[in-house]
């Protein structure tokens, strides 16, 4: 999975061998559904294998996944969030996690990125991603579908990595405190989706279908998205600390239009939308 970026640069062959024994594992499950069902366990979890890109186990793209598909074309997601990925390819997806808290009622995706800013230039942008949702079980007996209703997004741990020239040669550095404060901007994504796709059906929540579930391993799929999976490993809380960043500044969070474009440059359509700009 690691050689294969998650899924991403696999053969054709490994995709398919991989995919064969995520349907066993699921197998597993479904065999002792009504004996053992499936539940959701709290914790962190990292991404480790995937049918699709990375970053589309994002709160945020999954919610954007499937408002594309309900409200503006059928069956399109697939080659929009590809375009997407080519159009920001001057950027590197590092790791993906999931951490579900509450007792499985609240996910958080985290997203490791970093952005080029200067083709040629030694200096890229760096930080962690952090879309949260409310999770909402289906209603029938041993449901194992759940609602992920998109909140919040926020960018937490960002800095500037760069390489200055020295008398040894160029030497790579990072700035963590000039965007420090970008951290302290949480967008309200979901109110966004919300004011933009209400009115043509509504849009910012995301179906995910728990089918292998035990105290090491995680496995969900879209029902909605071609029933793409995510296979997600048990980490631990201290390897990621953008989510104790998060928690740390959640009490004093603003939300000012500016800061939080500049803080999450995907959302800039829609705060251009929301505000009657037309380009």
């Amino acid at each position: 999975a690691l050689v294969g970026g998650r899924g991403v640069w696999s053969r054709p062959r490994e995709r398919n061998n991989a995919a064969k024994l995520v349907e066993e594992l699921e197998d597993i499950c479904d065999v002792n559904k009504g004996h053992n069902p499936i539940e959701l366990h709290d914790g962190t979890w990292e991404l480790i294998l995937s049918d699709v890109e990375p970053f589309r186990a994002s709160v945020f793209f999954l919610a954007l996944a499937e408002a594309v598909e309900a409200n503006l074309i059928s069956n399109a997601s697939d080659g929009a969030l590809t375009v997407h990925s080519l159009a920001t390819g001057g950027g590197e997806v590092g790791r993906v996690a999931h951490v579900i808290e509450n007792n499985g009622t609240r996910l958080h995706s985290l997203v490791e990125l970093k952005s080029g800013a200067i083709p040629s230039l030694p200096l890229a942008l760096s930080g962690t991603v952090i879309s949260s949702g409310d999770l909402t079980s289906a209603k029938q007996e041993q449901s194992t579908i759940f609602s992920l209703d998109l909140k919040n997004t926020t960018v937490q741990e960002s800095k500037v990595v760069y390489g200055l020239p020295t008398e040894g040669g160029l030497k790579p550095g990072t700035e963590p405190n000039f965007l420090s404060w970008i951290g302290d901007e949480i967008v309200s994504s979901g109110a966004i989706f919300s004011s933009i796709l209400d009115p043509i059906g509504g849009g910012q929540a995301a179906s995910l279908q728990l089918t292998y579930s035990d105290d090491d391993l995680l496995i969900w799929r879209t029902p909605q998205l071609g029933g793409h999976f995510f296979c997600f490993v048990r980490s631990e809380e201290e390897l990621w600390p953008a989510m104790a960043d998060l928690r740390e500044r959640q009490s004093n969070a603003r939300q000012s239009p500016l800061g939080s474009a500049f803080a999450l440059g995907m959302l800039n359509p829609f705060f251009s939308r929301r505000a009657g700009i037309k380009k």
